[in-house]
């Protein structure tokens, strides 16, 4: 037996207001419908329940009628509690009333999920029943049907996913022809980056599964998602008093070494910015009147001002009916924006006037001829101890002498996103077709997707093999090292993430001949380290802020510019070159190196370098005039 009745729904809001909330946008959806299984979990945890916080997100992509199913394990409902959720529109439902910590704030975000998209159902274990209702449109009317409750039998339980205790399912048919159903790497990219998701996908207490369903339920791929935060410096940590009201604002702003993308190049799913947070949940991100300011976009972090959760629970307009974030005209909200751009202006300018004064040193004619001179001959340096003298079979592809190398061997990968790298091997002397390699990354947050790839014979050049392995990057600023093992042979390439897509550019790799490519001073690398070699970008990095190199800046913050400075600056130069020359000499067989004692080997040629060009180097560097 089962009832049917109008939909019905409170004054307070339309439900033809379901559109302007999720656009007909599946990710906006599924935001949505995660953020109550969600919430669910959260009302167990405050009442001290155990839960295993597992969502599950299945896609059924269809020519017509795509489906999209989203389990968790947390309270059920039971048929009372459907009718209340599911079958009216705009009551508050989710806990937010009652001061707990969860995101629903319209009592609406299931219905206008299910019905942007299309149609749907809604099924629960509670207890020892199960119970089921369904949103459809019938002759344009949206309707609300409850089903009679039955007894969860074990087969029931088993076609759910769900063999014991409570859960719920909801189903979702996209049945509207003007909605589009993302390709699934593209939905794993945004969920997983998407601003509001972003505490659910880093809680180590819950689980978030993505995956592509075929036919007859088969999995074709599945994907556990997850969020970190760029690597960044913290620069601003301040309890704000909000003027004129009994309210204050926690404050906390990172600084990313690289530069973010901001919500105008990415949305929703950039990762510069501010998250705006209330009770633990995340309602809004913005930069405020910086958001567009190109000097803000290395920094992020969150606002946390829990007064917005008391304005809500009281119903003021304080956030947009569409769910886009904070309502800027409501007066709590322009006094909480003018307070926090009052703390931000100042790190933001400090920005901007170091970028004008590293832009100023990098126009340095002087300097620049100087360094530009200096490369060239580190390379000369470079080369002549790198290249391979031995006769051997020339190939159409350039190897390194070990006979295994990765191309490209230093890259950048946009977070979320996966590359590509290619090793080559030689099939002469070091394998045969066939052999499997395994590939390992030093990082966890750089991802070997192909952890074992076959080589196989290139197209164009049967003495060379080459095998693809796939690399995902998942912090930004995070960077390792992906190894390949073959035999007692090894190759590896330097994968740095970063966040905006127009700095994915390949660094210059070995075939340019061209090891070192600038000579960069940075007052903001971690001065414990004078001087070091970034793989990534192929340049010597000198720590300006280290003690024993500030003592000889001048007062521009020049080294260069005296003849001490000119002496420390060449001995540093030497330190990176030859340690660099010396671990890549190593590493691709060029320098003798027994098995095990590669660190013993590299210090010796190190060393030996030193001796060797340390003269040569200060000719470079070290001018009078």
């Amino acid at each position: 037996m089962t009832s049917s009745r109008k939909l019905q729904y409170a004054d307070r809001v339309a439900l033809q207001q379901a559109d302007q909330a999720i656009r007909k946008d599946v990710l906006r959806a599924l935001v949505e419908v995660i953020t109550n299984s969600n919430d669910s979990y959260s009302r167990l945890e405050s009442t001290s329940q155990e839960v295993n916080g597992e969502i599950v997100i299945d896609i059924l992509r269809k020519h017509k009628n795509s489906v999209i199913r989203v389990r968790d394990h947390a309270e059920g409902m039971t048929d009372i509690r459907m009718d209340k959720v599911v079958g009216t529109y705009g009551e508050a439902t989710s806990g937010l009333k009652e001061d707990k910590h969860v995101r629903g704030m319209w009592g609406r975000g299931m219905k206008d999920s299910i019905f942007g998209l299309g149609h749907g159902y809604v099924h629960s274990f509670k207890g020892t029943n199960f119970y089921s209702c369904s949103l459809l449109l019938k002759n344009g009317i949206p309707t609300f049907t409850l089903d009679t409750p039955i007894y969860a039998r074990a087969a029931l339980r088993e076609e759910f996913n769900i063999p014991e205790g409570n859960g719920t399912i909801i189903e979702i048919v996209i049945s509207r022809d003007d909605v589009k159903v993302p390709q699934f790497d593209n939905l794993r990219n945004y969920l997983q980056r998407h601003f509001e998701l972003r505490p659910i996908m880093s809680d180590p207490k819950r689980k978030i599964i993505l995956r592509d369903i075929v036919s007859a339920g088969k999995i074709r791929q599945e994907h556990t998602l997850s969020y970190r935060s760029p690597r960044g410096e913290k620069v601003l940590d301040e309890t704000i008093e909000i003027e004129g009201y009994p309210a204050r604002a926690q404050l906390e702003v990172f600084r990313s070494a690289i530069q973010l993308s901001t919500r105008s190049e990415e949305g929703d799913y950039a990762d510069g910015g501010l998250l705006v947070v209330s009770k633990a949940t995340v309602i809004s991100m913005t930069m405020l009147k910086f958001e567009n300011d190109p000097y803000a976009g290395y920094f992020y972090g969150s606002i946390q001002c829990d007064h917005l959760h008391d304005l809500m629970k009281n119903d003021e307009p304080v956030l947009t009916a569409t769910r886009d974030g904070i309502n800027w005209t409501h007066p709590f909200a322009k006094a909480l924006k003018l307070a926090v751009e009052g703390k931000l202006e100042p790190i933001i300018e400090a920005e901007r006037k170091h970028a004008v004064h590293d832009e100023q040193t990098k126009l340095d004619k002087q300097l620049r001829q100087k360094i530009d001179h200096a490369l060239h001959e580190l390379n000369t340096i470079a080369l002549t101890e790198l290249s391979d003298r031995r006769d051997g079979i020339q190939k159409q592809i350039e190897l390194p002498p070990s006979g295994i190398g990765f191309f490209p061997e230093r890259v950048y990968v946009q977070t979320g996103q996966t590359i590509t790298l290619t090793l080559y091997v030689d099939l002469v002397e070091k394998a045969k077709a066939g052999a499997t390699v395994t590939v390992l990354s030093n990082n966890p947050e750089i991802i070997v997707l192909t952890q074992q790839v076959v080589i196989q014979p290139h197209k164009n050049d049967p003495l060379i093999g080459q095998a693809r392995i796939k690399v995902e990057g998942r912090q930004v600023g995070n960077e390792g090292i992906v190894t390949a093992y073959l035999g007692r042979h090894r190759a590896e390439a330097l994968v740095q993430v970063h966040s905006k897509k127009e700095t994915l550019v390949i660094a210059p790799t070995r075939s340019s001949n061209a090891l070192f490519t600038d000579i960069h001073f940075d007052d903001r690398t971690d001065p414990r380290q004078r001087v070091y070699f970034d793989r990534v970008n192929s340049s010597i990095v000198i720590a300006t802020a280290a003690p024993s190199v500030k003592i000889y800046l001048n007062q521009q913050e020049r080294l260069d510019t005296t003849v001490q400075g000119q002496v420390l600056l060449a001995e540093l130069i030497t330190e990176a070159v030859c340690r660099e020359i010396a671990r890549s000499g190593v590493e691709r067989g060029r320098f003798l190196a027994p098995d095990g004692a590669e660190a013993d080997a590299i210090n010796n040629h190190f060393i030996r370098l030193q001796n060797q060009y340390a003269h040569l180097i200060h000719k470079y560097i070290v001018t009078l005039d």
